[in-house]
């Protein structure tokens, strides 16, 4: 288990609650030893128990990423996953959501975790429709954090399980007194993202249809002319899951899209670059709406939420068939988004830059490109915890993806 996210400045709770913004912790768990499914679950959830319990941290999401041999075989860990987590932690579960994205060997699963410490907030669980959720309570601004608004059915196709897990989001804002515009950061798993159904004559990829139901939410339950920070990647079999974190504060929180001068705008995106037709009822595809960044500052303090990047300049992929180049301009990409000069030209007003990542996770297309992306990400990020998994991009050509978190 790796404890370095959970050791890092633990001193100073009054200056942490002086400047009002929380900094989670991040820790990868996994299995002190090989095994079965399940072998491997309870080592993982008895860590995640022991935190839970004696570091002076409480877990407010916890992400599960699990080897599956089929769908069936996935429903089956899903349904073991839950039993044992609410049996585990009863009315204070954190929200977990269980993923179709394989782990490193040896491991069949991992998970990785997201802590705040009780000297900077309080934090409360519920849940919805048998759903945890967490609520991080601070003086200034209360941060949501919800995971698993899924719908993974194998009589549902795409289109309908998007519908599906954007409704089940929506009644649960309402549910919290919230709505689609206190989203800061979501992320979406499609099920085999880059496989194409025929519909009404229509050869019609699962990713546009994920993003044609995720413009239509949004062009109904969102005022603000800005989205969210979200990552799009792939699942191994059908459905889709949808976390999302949200935050609800006074005038004194601003919260601030960030631009990659790099890169266009993925709401900007051209015809040319996404793949299928569109519904019969829309003149054209529905680009993927979501910031590069998000960044959050309040007082002296800041965070910067940063998408699933991948090797895109512009809005064309670029180093083609090679893995170690793009992921070296995944991280310039991050670079730019995190430099000083993009984010005081976006928030002139910001006094401490946040500089330090508190987890990065990565997304990789070959599994046998793990240990190559991973020595690369090693150097650019150090010692943040890191969580290495199998996934399709959003686009055929893109062997890597990259998100990550930075605070002051």
């Amino acid at each position: 288990m790796y404890k370095e996210s959970l050791d890092v400045d633990v001193k100073g709770w009054d200056k942490v609650r002086a400047m009002g913004l929380v900094r989670p912790a991040y820790k990868i768990i996994i299995p002190q030893s090989p095994g079965d499914f399940k072998t491997q679950w309870q080592s993982c959830l008895q860590q995640l128990a022991l935190e839970a319990r004696e570091s002076g941290y409480k877990p407010v999401r916890a992400n599960i990423f699990v080897k599956s041999q089929n769908q069936a075989d996935y429903l089956s860990q899903l349904q073991f996953v839950e039993e044992t987590m609410l049996q585990c932690f009863g009315t204070e579960s954190p929200p977990f959501g269980v993923v179709m994205q394989e782990p490193e060997d040896p491991w069949l699963v991992i998970i990785e975790a997201g802590f705040v410490h009780l000297g900077e907030a309080k934090v409360h669980y519920g849940a919805f429709r048998g759903r945890p959720y967490c609520i991080v309570d601070t003086s200034n601004y209360k941060e949501f954090w919800t995971i698993g608004a899924q719908s993974v059915h194998p009589d549902l196709n795409i289109l309908a399980s998007s519908r599906a897990s954007f409704s089940y989001l929506e009644d649960l804002y309402k549910h919290l007194g919230l709505s689609f515009d206190n989203i800061v950061r979501q992320w979406n798993y499609v099920g085999e993202i880059l496989s194409k159904e025929t519909i009404e004559g229509r050869s019609r990829q699962h990713y546009q249809m994920f993003n044609e139901t995720r413009s239509h939410f949004y062009q109904k339950l969102r005022k603000r002319t800005d989205f969210p920070a979200a990552t799009g990647i792939g699942m191994l079999y059908l459905g889709v899951c949808i976390d999302s974190f949200a935050v609800n504060g006074n005038e004194n929180l601003k919260i601030i899209p960030v631009s990659n001068p790099q890169q266009s705008e993925s709401y900007r995106y051209g015809q040319q670059v996404l793949v299928g037709a569109p519904d019969c009822s829309l003149p054209q595809n529905q680009p993927p709406q979501f910031e590069r960044a998000k960044l959050i500052v309040l007082k002296n303090a800041a965070r910067l939420i940063i998408s699933g990047t991948a090797s895109i300049i512009g809005q064309e992929t670029v180093g083609i068939g090679d893995v170690e180049e793009q992921t070296r301009i995944t991280i310039e990409n991050i670079r730019l988004l995190s430099d000083p000069d993009t984010l005081r030209k976006h928030c002139p007003e910001i006094k401490i830059i946040p500089d330090r990542y508190s987890y990065v996770r990565v997304y990789v297309k070959n599994k046998d490109d793990i240990a190559r992306v991973r020595e690369i990400c090693r150097l650019a990020f150090g010692n943040a915890p890191a969580t290495y998994v199998v996934a399709d991009i959003c686009r055929d050509n893109l062997l890597v993806e990259i998100e990550a978190e930075l605070i002051s």
